[in-house]
Parts: structure tokens; C-alpha cells; sequence
């Protein structure tokens, strides 16, 4: 039986340097730069309505998403799911469409929209989650407006 956990979690968490590496060796590379920002301190996942979540199958960390205020957005509401990553071998069995759940549980509380800017391999889960695709803005892919 899978036992999945969705909780916060740091770049110090264990099993986070397997994820990174696993994650940079297929080009992605959103976990090492949420691990250098969080090391500089540039981005701790600490401001209101921020979050940095992990999802823990069986006891293992198999995947992260964050949510942060866009710091690309003029709009002071703007929400931006950041780093979403989910282990290659437990792609498809619905983890990253309940963390992506989690983390955008009370965003309407702090945001009126969600951007993200996901690598085209990401578009359909996106889609799949509600987010419409943005073709005119540098730095966003999708969108998701928040119910109020």
C-alpha cells in the first residue's frame, strides 16, 4: 500500500540532493536553483501566503512544489507556483496533481491568480489542473485565476 505525506519541507530536507540530482540530470533545472536561492537567501518560502511544500511517498521524498508571490508580476496579488518537480518513476501516479492541490489550498487567501512558467513537457498537467496558457507575457506559461 502507498502511504503519500505532502508537508514542508527545505533544500536540507534528506533525499532532497538525490531529487536535485535526479532532476538536473534530465535538464531540469528548478530544484538547483530553489537550493541556491534558499542557500543565499533569496527566496525562503517565508512571506505570507508562501509556502514550500514536499510530497513524501512511503517515508521518501519523491517531489516539491512551492508558491510564492510572483516577484516577476507588477500585480501585488500575483501568485506563482515555483519549482514543481516530481520523481521520474512516480510520474502518473497522481502525486504531483495532489501536491499542486495542497500547495494552492488557501492561495485564494493571499492571491487572485497563480503564474506559472513551466517547461513545455508540463503544459498538459497544467491545463489538466485548470491553468489556461499564456502566450503574451515574458516569464508566464499558464495561469490560474483563484476563486474568491
Amino acid at each position: 500500500m502507498l502511504r503519500l505525506l505532502i508537508e514542508p519541507v527545505t533544500p536540507d530536507e534528506p533525499g532532497y540532493i538525490s531529487l536535485k540530482t535526479e532532476s538536473t540530470a534530465l535538464n531540469f533545472n528548478m530544484l538547483r536553483r530553489l537550493e541556491e536561492n534558499w542557500e543565499r537567501g533569496e527566496n525562503r518560502f517565508n512571506a505570507p501566503g508562501e509556502k514550500l511544500l514536499g510530497a513524501f511517498l512511503n517515508g521518501k521524498l519523491v517531489g516539491i512544489c512551492g508558491l510564492n508571490r510572483d516577484p516577476f508580476s507588477q500585480q501585488p496579488r500575483a501568485g506563482r507556483i515555483r519549482h514543481l518537480y516530481i520523481s521520474e518513476s512516480c510520474r502518473g501516479l497522481g502525486i504531483g496533481r495532489q501536491l499542486l492541490a495542497v500547495v494552492m489550498a488557501d492561495a485564494s487567501v493571499w492571491f487572485d491568480f497563480l503564474n506559472t512558467n513551466a517547461p513545455h513537457t508540463a503544459w498538459t498537467f497544467y491545463q489538466h489542473a485548470g491553468f489556461t496558457q499564456v502566450v503574451d507575457e515574458p516569464r508566464v506559461t499558464h495561469r490560474l485565476f483563484c476563486a474568491i
